[in-house]
């Protein structure tokens, strides 16, 4: 039996799971047959720890996570069951290591994202929208504001919590364009965030795919979907007696970079040329 926290309700993480899904039933041996239980608690330290504890009390036989959140809050509970995660943002930062730990995460270089944006249009003041919930969007921030100050851009963050940080937002900080972090929280809620732009919009950056069709005019990204396939390969490899140490982790490097024309032209951005040319696939 299988326990399965996921980092909120988020498309990305949704994808990511059903890839696994698929791999993991096509790659059991014959007669082998595994049952999961799912968790999808909001994502603040509370909500996850009680997930864990719930799989834990379960009596599972390996915990699968997806997402920085979740992946720290199954890890702190020191349980000593098997844990694989998957989507967590440069794991080596949160420390994702034991005996009874290993995954495949990812990092997107923000400063190749910084970059692309500014070929399709000048930036003078950036806004990024994360969460202080969870560390690895800090650490997207962070990582920003050292972009942003060498490069003489102005930065404005905006933190959310709950949807009520939403709501407060002022429609007139969006500045020239909008980073959306990899926050599950943000990404949980990326319907009612873009709403609040919608008569003011900037152009929209993000390291997660448009998954929801929002409007995203860059995204530059890690493939849900091999990440969740990566992750079931390693849990067949534990229901089959290897040890979680002796299976080497990943870090996903590859990332895909779309360029959303039609939704650039609309907004009259200027410049796609370059991004046209560089991008892995432009949406027209």
């Amino acid at each position: 039996m299988i326990g399965v926290v996921m980092t909120g309700n988020t498309p990305y993480y949704t994808v990511m799971h059903d890839a696994f899904s698929k791999t993991l039933n096509s790659m059991l041996p014959a007669g082998k047959k595994v049952r999961s239980i799912i968790q999808k608690p909001f994502p603040d330290p509370i909500a996850l720890s009680n997930a864990a504890r719930k799989l834990i009390a379960a009596d599972v036989d390996l915990i699968v996570t997806y997402g920085s959140p979740a992946t720290l809050a199954v890890i702190n509970e020191d349980s000593g069951i098997p844990i694989i995660y998957a989507g967590v943002y440069d794991p080596e930062a949160i420390h994702a290591k034991g005996p009874e730990i290993t995954g495949c995460g990812y990092k997107v270089h923000l400063s190749s994202l910084f970059r692309h944006l500014r070929t399709l249009k000048p930036i003078a003041t950036l806004s990024v929208v994360y969460s202080t919930l969870e560390e690895d969007s800090v650490r997207q921030v962070n990582e920003l504001r050292a972009l942003t100050k060498e490069q003489g851009v102005g930065l404005t963050q905006i933190n959310v919590k709950s949807i009520r940080d939403i709501k407060n937002i002022d429609p007139k900080v969006g500045g020239d364009a909008l980073f959306v972090t990899g926050s599950a929280i943000v990404n949980s809620w990326i319907d009612e965030v873009m709403a609040v732009f919608k008569g003011n919009r900037p152009t929209v950056v993000s390291i997660f795919p448009d998954l929801a069709e929002v409007g995203f005019i860059i995204t530059l990204f890690q493939s849900p979907e091999e990440q969740g396939e990566k992750a079931a390969a390693m849990v067949v490899r534990v229901l089959q007696g290897e040890q979680p140490k002796n299976i080497k982790p990943e870090l996903l490097k590859n990332t895909e970079l779309v360029f959303n024309l039609k939704e650039a032209r609309s907004m009259g951005d200027i410049n796609p040329i370059n991004l046209i040319a560089e991008a892995t696939r432009v949406i027209k």
